[in-house]
């Protein structure tokens, strides 16, 4: 795999154009994921795919794969804590979304990997989020959940204090 961030980030998009090419019309329904075939990639939002991709600060997340989940059509979208990835249940689910303004996130703690926080921080996430938030102390259990709504267009980087060196940052584009 490569080490730096622009050959990371052109491997994905080989492995993800790969991929795509190979599953072409093995597809049917929408599968409830939201993303609607709209294509949203790192490539539109390259704040998003650095912060994801950066191991400089803090880990890289190994389960964004250079796409993102399309929700600009929904009011609320609900994004998972604690779910697979970055070696145990150390990430958020989707970690890249792409909403429109006045949509309202929804973080729910799935239990997995505890505890876990939502933390929006620019000094920390390369001075580059257009969001400035914090759930609070780390919490463990499921059923926590920590709900904010988007009002600007702009970007959200975000990360889990304590899991932080492993990875677990989410990216949120708001259009």
């Amino acid at each position: 795999m490569p080490r730096d961030a622009t050959s990371r980030r052109r491997y994905l998009r080989t492995v993800t154009i790969a991929g795509v090419l190979g599953l072409a019309g093995c597809g049917g329904g929408d599968g409830g994921s939201g993303d609607g075939g709209s294509g949203v990639t790192g490539d539109d939002y390259p704040t998003i795919d650095q912060w994801l991709t950066e191991t400089d600060v803090g880990g890289a997340d190994d389960t964004y794969d250079g796409s993102f989940a399309d929700e600009r059509d929904r009011n609320t979208v609900t994004v998972d804590v604690g779910a697979e990835g970055n070696g145990g249940a150390f990430a958020y689910a989707p970690s890249a979304v792409v909403v429109s303004v006045d949509t309202e996130i929804r973080w729910n703690w799935t239990g997995g990997g505890n505890p876990h926080n939502v933390e929006a921080l620019p000094e920390e996430q390369l001075g580059e989020s257009d969001y400035e938030f914090s759930s609070g102390e780390p919490e463990g259990g499921s059923g926590v959940k920590y709900t904010r709504t988007l009002d600007e267009p702009g970007v959200v980087l975000y990360h889990c204090e304590p899991h932080f060196s492993l990875g677990m940052k989410g990216g949120i584009a708001v259009e």
